[in-house]
């Protein structure tokens, strides 16, 4: 196989396997603040993969978007919170559940700032390496200096937008759909509570369908900062 093909596919996974991590062990560490130990004692309050790993969400399904040459995401197992120990159950909940999409948020802005920094390092063969990247014209792009290092700065910062907006769906049992149960007027909360049993299939055909569109403004604002720092 080819060794940058190996490089990319499996870099790829890496940085999914830990913004998942991340997502999870945001919304453990969250709710341990919260008042609720449970996931912390399950050791979900770490970055180490095999405590989220879900071999469908985390390894399947991310191999056959791979396959396909469709924008990667994927999830994790669920992270378990216990609504009677949180101090404030109705706030607590919502702040658990937007802590995972805002770790994303918090990766993608990292990435970001390490493209900012790389490309004056690296120089001006780097910053097209990374515009190459964004555009998924990987094989022109692994040929020029800094490469490896653009790639995988590039595809952090679009592997989390991803994430963070597959998860934002506002579809039970995706995070946005239970931010919108908590928020939204009661008779609202218990219609949109019905579409549980379909909801994550429902949401997993949108992120593919519409995601990469609604994306577009994001991708261009970072191809943006790639081409002009």
């Amino acid at each position: 196989m080819d060794t940058n093909l190996l490089f990319t596919t499996g870099v790829q996974f890496l940085l999914l396997l830990l913004s998942i991590s991340l997502h999870e062990a945001a919304h453990a560490w969250v709710a341990d603040l919260c008042g609720d130990p449970t996931a912390r004692s399950l050791g979900r309050t770490s970055l180490n993969p095999a405590r989220h790993f879900d071999p469908i969400g985390a390894l399947l399904f991310p191999a056959l978007l791979l396959g396909l040459n469709a924008p990667l995401f994927g999830w994790g197992k669920p992270t378990p919170v216990v609504d009677k120990n949180l101090g404030r159950p109705g706030r607590d909940e919502v702040l658990i559940v937007a802590a995972g999409s805002f770790a994303n948020l918090l990766l993608v802005a990292a990435a970001t700032i390490g493209i900012m920094i790389a490309i004056p390092i690296l120089g001006p063969e780097a910053r097209q390496a990374g515009f190459l990247t964004l555009l998924h014209q990987t094989k022109q792009a692994e040929v020029l200096p800094g490469f490896p290092i653009m790639f995988t700065l590039v595809r952090l910062a679009t592997i989390n937008a991803f994430l963070a907006a597959f998860n934002l769906i506002p579809l039970p049992p995706l995070d946005g759909g239970q931010i919108a149960i908590h928020l939204l007027p009661p008779d609202w909360s218990a219609k949109l509570s019905a579409l549980r049993p379909y909801g994550f299939i429902i949401g997993v055909a949108v992120a593919l369908a519409a995601l990469p569109l609604l994306l577009v403004p994001f991708y261009g604002v970072l191809g943006l900062v790639i081409n002009l720092v």
